[in-house]
Parts: structure tokens; sequence; C-alpha cells
């Protein structure tokens, strides 16, 4: 059966995306399942029903990162009056793995090398964007003049497969009902069907935190990626094609195949969007109600009631103690200056990534089964190459005039074109030239600037057919980032490897030191890499705080 796209229109409103995510589901033949998908999604609301007015007062919150997870539990913490302090590892920047590079002073040309879009069921993510009223637009995901470069063979992204299916197959020792059938359709064998396999009442586990789950989705945590595709009687020719098809996926064959259920589940890939001007917007909006004395966003609070946050950057936090009056400890220091500091908190709320965590030492030691969460949950390395370009060749050459990509088995893996509207091809722009995972990332990341430069600019000239050389008198500027080399941060994100979930999405979560250390962050939720994780987990350590103060009151 086809369905009609909903069409996607700019800025959004609530209903708009419901119906998006409602038609998506729809098209999965799970339109019963949207209560729980929504439900699932939420921010979590309502913490001045749990402490009132002052009842904040006089207590003092640590929240140890200045991403996402940090913003958003600091603001919703404020509201109920209590003492909030910041410490935050970067001099300058903020965002954490929202991290928006511009060219230009006037911040029209400008890339994005962290996150960089928005399934519109992200509703955490939404809440934020509605409250701080920014301008968002569709992000265009598939583009039909867009490349697919694999084996050296060349052709364009037609929707059906077929230019792929001529081409490219005969390259991969494919069984002979394979060769018949579009790639799309060995991709839904191998994931898809899996995903339909699993009883109706049950998906919602794959989107929640237990202690324990159903045995269904407890075997399903078992397999990776690549596994569950041969289950499905996939061959090793049509595994390393689809690899090649869709790079980002390949990249986590050995990782866990519940990482791709939850997308699914969540149908993120059906319609996306992105902040008009850049992402880091969201988190800079968040800074700034901090910051101001009488936000905007709390029409119903007095300003009295309002504590002042504060914000400590170049500030990396070294230890985490537990003291006898239940007071924990914090220590921390500059980047100028070797001497640590400490202070003490009623409550903290550590957000930064288990990574970063690892490093810090902590007394006594948290729960055993969370000392294990900390060291062995997997995280992604990724890297990406921003090319300034003084026109857009894309759309002279290949006509990509909005957005999409451009995929190949090279190490670039993929190529992403701005989404922002000129009137031709001669404008000035910025080109998302590789985006890449895991050994991709190994590989690319491995060698000087000047090489990688030099390597991505080749790969982009034979994906769209150049002359060896012709970009170098097009590409005006660059910026590379390598996130597993980001001090404080030392990886992409969080993403679950076989038996991790059933292992650690409980642990990972839960408060240790009897409830006066909470933990938020993309890591602990279940939609990984998402921005959705970050702000979802933040607003819920807030709201946990809150328990825990009237609690202790």
């Amino acid at each position: 059966m086809e369905f009609m796209r909903y069409k996607q229109v700019d800025n959004p409103t609530h209903e708009d995306r419901m119906n998006m995510v409602r038609q998506a589901l729809k098209e999965d033949d799970r339109e019963d399942e949207f209560l729980d998908v929504t439900r699932l999604l939420k921010p979590k609301k309502g913490i001045t029903k749990i402490l009132k007015k002052n009842e904040g007062r006089g207590i003092k919150v640590c929240i140890i990162g200045g991403g996402l997870a940090g913003l958003s539990a600091a603001f919703e913490l404020r509201k109920v009056g209590v003492d909030i302090t910041i410490y935050e590892m970067e001099k300058e920047r903020i965002g954490g793995r929202v991290y928006t590079h511009y060219f230009d002073k006037k911040k029209k040309l400008y890339g994005e090398l962290g996150a960089m879009r928005i399934p519109v069921s992200h509703e955490a993510v939404w809440h934020y964007i509605d409250l701080f009223n920014l301008n968002t637009k569709p992000f265009i995901e598939k583009n039909k003049n867009g490349y697919i470069y694999i084996r050296g063979k060349r052709v364009k992204d037609d929707s059906d497969g077929k230019n792929v299916m001529q081409k490219i197959y005969k390259e991969f020792d494919l069984k002979e009902d394979e060769k018949n059938k579009p790639w799309k359709d060995l991709m839904k064998k191998g994931i898809l069907d899996e995903f339909y396999n699993i009883k109706k009442e049950l998906r919602k586990e794959i989107l929640e935190i237990k202690k324990e789950y159903s045995k269904e989705i407890e075997d399903l945590d078992k397999l990776s990626i690549r596994n569950a595709l041969k289950s499905r009687g996939l061959s090793e020719g049509a595994i390393e094609l689809l690899s090649c098809l869709d790079p980002l996926l390949g990249s986590f064959y050995y990782n866990g195949f519940i990482e791709s259920l939850m997308e699914q589940y969540t149908v993120d890939s059906a319609y996306r969007y992105f902040i008009e001007g850049g992402m880091v917007k969201l988190p800079l909006a968040f800074y700034n109600s901090l910051m101001n004395k009488s936000p905007n966003e709390y029409r119903n609070i007095k300003e009295e009631n309002i504590n002042k946050v504060k914000w400590r950057n170049d500030c990396y936090v070294t230890s985490i103690f537990k003291e006898r009056d239940k007071k924990i400890k914090i220590g921390f220091k500059s980047s100028k200056s070797s001497k640590i500091n400490t202070e003490n908190f009623d409550y903290v709320i550590c957000t930064i990534p288990f990574t970063s965590l690892r490093t810090l030492e902590i007394k006594p030691m948290f729960s055993k089964e969370k000392m294990q969460a900390i060291k062995e949950i997997s995280y992604v390395k990724s890297q990406k190459v921003l090319f300034l370009c003084k026109e857009r060749f894309w759309k002279n050459e290949d006509d990509i005039s909005l957005g999409g990509s451009s995929i190949t088995d090279l190490v670039s893996s993929t190529i992403w074109y701005p989404n922002s509207k000129e009137n031709d091809g001669k404008s000035k722009s910025v080109l998302l030239a590789s985006y890449n995972l895991n050994n991709d990332s190994i590989s690319l990341g491995g060698i000087d600037n000047k090489s990688k430069i030099e390597k991505v600019k080749n790969e982009l000239e034979r994906v769209h057919g150049m002359k060896n050389g012709d970009l170098d008198k097009i590409v005006e500027s660059y910026k590379t980032i390598e996130w597993v080399k980001e001090p404080g941060i030392n990886g992409a994100f969080a993403h679950y490897m076989p038996n991790q979930k059933s292992l650690f999405s409980y642990y990972a979560k839960r408060p240790e030191y009897e409830h006066r250390v909470f933990f938020a962050g993309e890591h602990i939720s279940q939609t990984h890499g998402w921005m959705q994780g970050a702000l979802s987990t933040g607003t819920r350590a807030a709201y946990d705080v809150a328990l825990s103060i009237k609690k202790n009151r």
C-alpha cells in the first residue's frame, strides 16, 4: 500500500509533529503504538509541584558538565530556588557535543561538527525548541541526485535502487535470490523483519530502562548487528554490500542489534529537522536564560524565588568524595593552575560521559554495578570534516541543489549537502565533506591534518566525477573534529555492545551515595547519540533531586 508522506513545514507545531509521528507509525503498520512511543519520549515536567516557592532555598547543587543534559537540569532546578553551580571544562564554547562551527563573523556560513538533526518524535528536544522560540526547517535526508560511489562504480541514488542493482551488485558475491532484490529490501529483511517479529506488547521495552527485561528482548540484546543480518539468511556478500550502502550502519556491525531496534521503534528516520542558524542556538538559549536574573521562560515564578546560577568554565572536575555528613565534596582545577580546589554540595548531577567519569577519583567507590557500567559501556569514535567552498560545485556539476547526501565505500563514508537555499551555485557554502564512524574515523583521524584534507578532497572529486585537483581552487577553508580526542568528552556518543542494555541500562541510571549523586546524559538514556537522550535525562535528574530534597526535609 502506498502512503502519502506528511508535508513537512517550517517551525512545525506540536500537532504537526504528532501527525508526522502518527503517519510514520501508520506506514510501519504500528499506529496503535502511538501512545507508547510518544509517552516514552516526553520530557519530565512539574518540578514546581514537588518543591514550591523557596523550598529549595539553601540547598547547594553541583552540576558536572555544561552540555545539554547539565543545562536542562540547571534550567529546571532553578525554578525551585536551589543554589546551582555548573562546572564546565571548556573555556569558551558552550554546548558539549552540540558544536556549530561558524566560518564568518555574521554567522551565515556554518556547519555542524556534532548534532545536526532532530527527529519529530523527540519531544524532550521540541519542548525546549518551542519554549525558546527557535526556528526550525526540514532536514533533507535523501536527494535523488546524490551519488553512491562503491567499488569504483558511480551511480545516482535513485529511490528504487535500480542503479545499484545494475552496476554495483555484480561487485559483490550475492546469492541468486538476493541479486533480484533492491538493497532496501535486503535491509528490511535483515533488520525490519526482526523488529516486526517482536510481540507488540513487548516492543516498548526496547526504549524502557528496567532491572529485568523479557526473555525476547534479552535474546535480541545478545545479538550484534552482523549476527542479526546473518540470522535472517543474508549472505556475507549482501552483508558487505549493505555496509557500503549504509556506511554509518556498517560501522556498527559488531555493536548491539538492540540499538537499531531503538531507532526503529521511535521512527527516528521518518521526519527530521534542524535549527536554523545553527544547532548551538539551543544550548545558548539555555545559557542565556540561566545567566538572566529574570528569564522570560519563568513567567509564573517571581524573580525573588529564582537564584543566580554560577557558571564555572575552564573548570575540570577531578574527584567526587562522600563526606561523613552526607555532603558531597567536589575537587576541581582550571587549566591555568595545577592546584586542586574543593567545594561541598548537598547534591550532585553528573552529566559527563562515562569515558570522562572514568578518569575521576571517586571515594568511596560507587556501587560495583555502576563502576562496571562506567568502565564497560561502549562509545563510538567519530570524525567530521567541514569545507568552506567558494561555490556550490555540487550544484553546478551534479544538480544536487538542496540537502541530502552521497555515500561511498571510501574512508570519507558520507558527504552531506547544506539544507539552505541559494539562487545560484556561485554562492559560498559549507559542505560536510566527510562524516564517518569507528574504524573509518580511526583511519582518517590517524593521519595529519594536511594529508587528511588532501585525502578528503581527492575522494570528493572521485565521488563527484571531477578531475584530480579541481577542488584546490574551490575549498577556501576547513574545520575538522575527532570526538575521541576532545578533552572531557573522549568519544562521540554511547552505543551498546551485545548484552549491554540488559547488563547496564538500569545501573547506569541509578543514583549513588544514598540518592545524593544523580546521573544524566545521552549515555544513560535509551536514545543514544541524540539530543533527546541528554535533555530527557537532564530534566529527569532535576526532578529526582527535587524529590530527594522533599523527602529529606
